[in-house]
């Protein structure tokens, strides 16, 4: 949803058949053995001419291009590796999943990454062939590459061999899953590689105070594997529990909150004999997001150590979380400042207001109201599963542009698409009890393996999670006060955020045209409020692509076959009925009425407002059943002309005609009427400029009818919160506007147009 969808670019589609004409000829070598294999020693040789000239090459050109290449799915081994038997190399079959084999490997160069990190490695028969491997996740305490390091030992679990972009052999693995690395004792390791690994003095002391060195030195990862071993050598209880506390901290810098957690032991005093267990895993709760939980650990640590400063910090923080989960009591002000950062990554927690998931006929499953709920109320407020921001700040001293091409669903995006993949994959792998939330999102027809933990690992399917997030990703502008009031110009020209993040809960919510909801972001939250008064049991809908009059109903619904629907919405049904003669008509009359607004000698207003009839009575379907959504802007382009010309009456008719032409319906528009009260019956289409449009009508009233403003204003602000996510800036951004406008002449229109400049 508004992410950079490259599709159709000629560039895009001229690289995409090149990798298929690739992957069919790599396909006729299936199931052969090469006899064309380079030695080991020849492709270290290779290999090594390579990586000097591509540290070369990235030392000099700090901005680079990484295309990602989603391979035909395959699904991860879920082989126990007890049920797995050994393969040498030379045995390995081109375009071929050896099922029912592990290949057991040594690392003979240093690794260079570029999408994958990329190494040579040899078997026990001292063949070699190149090994890639996908989603190995940067972060601030190991590169992807870090494990891959000469001498080390790894096993490859059915292992995946293929011929490669550049022409040469080698393995894939896609599913970090399929790989594991051995400790330096592993009794699975040959005699002949032992000679050349350090032997480690098996006792638990000193791995500990080796592991302690290691965690002091930043290595962080090489710090939990001194704990794990330490632990084998472990010979008491309380030696055992202060080895698992260290190797705690450990896993909490490294992400790894499920592994923190359980090290943290059990949370009762009898068991905790110091504070530091009580504070782990308090830590490692709320990183989880688990604030309740944490907040009753944080009671427990300071009944134990009442003047732990840190524990009574950590606390205030976790109520302030519980707050916004259980209340939607959120400081919008603070998460603005929040936002300023990069990336902008918010410390707060998720709201699940009055709505739950339930099943939806005919779309699977979506989001529905509980109760009652008027237009402007908040329905979520959702801390991102993921978020992966791309940073399009001038003058950085290096960047990268991601260009993510999957082979099987012929698509295409430029954008943080690839980087999330890969920060979805690492995020599940680490903390196995997230999973069942995303694995349970919408996937398409992909079939998922069913086990999720095999020889105490979990499997993680990175198809299913590249499937998973092409159903369910968000594109995200940094904030939507930000991005808000862009013309249908700026639309058409922005094809879309770069920044992209997913959310579990907003995933659940299905596509309308005619929607009654809208999302807006701020950093990594996304904020979605009723857009219409909903009464308990309504389908909660936004639209995943904005509706445009100018749009064919063939072009929309081919915007959203990605999701596997047509879509059936008022808009598009009276698009797909309506005649192409009177589309045609409809379009010169158009055609004709930009031309009076751009007249020479200036707007000709009168037949404008003559064209506007016209185009009306193209549609025979009432505004009030389908939005005329041809119709609403160059009524907007009037209201701002005839309230800079100080005509208020006129504006207030055209303001009216931009609502009624979006599905408004009003009471009492005309303020010459004193028989009802002037209030909105129904809320129509919220487009950002509806805004603009209340705020017209205010300004306008204030000279004809001054006891209609107030009301005026608070619906501006109810659709101010529904498009940017909240009435906090409202007055900064256009109570100071119609202010100035009604009380020192400023051009209403004029302003509001400069202000998304």
């Amino acid at each position: 949803m508004e992410v950079d969808d490259v599709s159709h670019v000629r560039q895009f589609m001229e690289l995409f058949e090149t990798q298929k004409a690739a992957l069919q000829a790599a396909s006729k070598c299936k199931g052969k053995r090469p006899k064309d294999r380079k030695s080991r020693d020849q492709l270290v040789n290779e290999f090594m001419s390579q990586y000097i000239a591509t540290k070369t090459m990235l030392a000099r050109d700090k901005h680079n291009i990484h295309q990602s290449f989603i391979a035909p799915p395959y699904q991860p081994s879920i082989a126990s590796l007890a049920d797995l038997k050994k393969l040498l190399l030379k045995d390995l079959q081109l375009e071929t999943h050896h099922r029912g084999f592990y290949a057991l490997l040594r690392v003979r160069t240093p690794p260079m990454t570029m999408t994958a990190v990329t190494s040579i490695v040899e078997d026990e028969n001292r063949d070699g062939v190149k090994l890639q491997l996908y989603q190995q996740q940067d972060d601030d305490y190991r590169k992807g590459e870090e494990a891959v390091q000469m001498n080390n030992v790894c096993i490859v679990k059915e292992p995946y061999f293929k011929v490669m972009s550049d022409g040469c052999y080698g393995l894939r693995v896609d599913h970090v899953s399929d790989i594991i690395w051995l400790s330096p004792d592993d009794d699975m390791i040959p005699l002949s590689w032992r000679s050349q690994i350090t032997e480690l003095e098996k006792d638990a002391e000193d791995l500990k105070v080796t592991g302690n060195g290691a965690l002091k030195a930043g290595n962080v990862h090489q710090a939990v594997e001194f704990y794990t071993l330490a632990l084998q050598y472990s010979k008491t209880f309380d030696e055992s529990r202060i080895i698992k506390l260290n190797r705690s901290l450990a896993n909490l810098k490294l992400g790894r909150y499920d592994h923190a957690l359980e090290d943290a032991g059990e949370l009762t005093a009898s068991y905790q004999k110091s504070e530091k267990g009580f504070y782990r895993a308090a830590r490692s709760l709320y990183e989880l997001g688990r604030f309740q939980e944490c907040h009753d650990v944080l009671k427990l640590l300071l009944a134990e150590y009442p003047h732990c400063a840190e524990a009574r910090n950590e606390l205030s923080r976790t109520e302030h979380r519980l707050r916004e989960q259980e209340h939607g009591d959120f400081s919008f002000k603070t998460m603005y400042e929040a936002a300023k950062k990069n990336p902008p990554c918010l410390d707060c927690a998720t709201y699940i207001g009055p709505v739950s998931i339930k099943a939806s006929e005919g779309r699977g499953r979506g989001l529905f109201t509980r109760k009652d709920v008027l237009a402007g109320e908040l329905l979520l407020c959702e801390k991102a599963f993921a978020y992966c921001w791309a940073d399009s700040a001038e003058g950085n001293a290096s960047s990268k542009t991601s260009l993510l091409i999957n082979m099987h669903t012929n698509r295409g995006f430029v954008g943080t698409q690839a980087d999330m993949i890969t920060d979805i994959v690492q995020k599940m792998y680490r903390n196995p009890s997230l999973m069942p939330a995303f694995t349970s999102l919408h996937h398409g027809d992909y079939k998922p393996v069913e086990q999720s933990i095999v020889d105490g690992v979990p499997v993680v399917d990175t198809f299913l999670v590249d499937r998973t997030i092409s159903h369910n990703v968000f594109g995200c502008p940094r904030t939507s006060l930000e991005s808000h009031l862009q013309t249908p110009e700026q639309e058409k020209k922005d094809k879309g955020y770069h920044t992209c993040g997913l959310f579990i809960n907003a995933s659940y919510i299905n596509h309308s045209c005619d929607s009654n909801a809208r999302r807006s972001f701020i950093g990594d939250m996304q904020i979605v409020r009723a857009s219409r008064n909903l009464p308990a049991g309504t389908e909660v809908t936004f639209w995943y692509h904005t509706p445009d009059h100018t749009i064919t109903y063939e072009k929309t619904q081919k915007k959203l076959e990605n999701w596997g629907f047509k879509c059936t919405c008022t808009i598009c049904d009276q698009n797909k009925s309506t005649k192409k003669n009177v589309k045609a008509k409809r379009a010169a009359l158009l055609q004709d009425l930009m031309g009076a607004f751009k007249n020479r000698d200036g707007a000709d207003l009168a037949k404008a407002e003559r064209l506007l009839a016209a185009i009306e009575k193209t549609y025979l379907v009432p505004a009030t059943e389908v939005p005329r959504l041809a119709l609403w802007d160059p009524y907007l382009l009037l209201t701002r002309l005839y309230n800079s010309m100080n005509r208020q009456e006129k504006a207030i008719q055209t303001g009216c005609k931009v609502l009624q032409s979006l599905g408004f319906v009003i009471k009492r528009q005309d303020p010459s009427s004193l028989k009802s009260p002037f209030e909105v019956e129904r809320w129509g289409l919220m487009r950002d400029q509806v805004v603009e449009t209340w705020v017209h009508l205010w300004t306008a009233y204030a000279q004809v009818a001054p006891n209609l403003c107030k009301k005026a204003e608070e619906y501006a602000k109810v659709a101010y919160k529904v498009c940017v996510g909240e009435d906090e800036t409202f007055e900064l951004k256009y109570g100071k506007l119609a202010h100035q406008a009604m009380f020192e002449g400023v051009d209403l229109g004029h302003a509001v147009q400069n202000m998304s400049l």
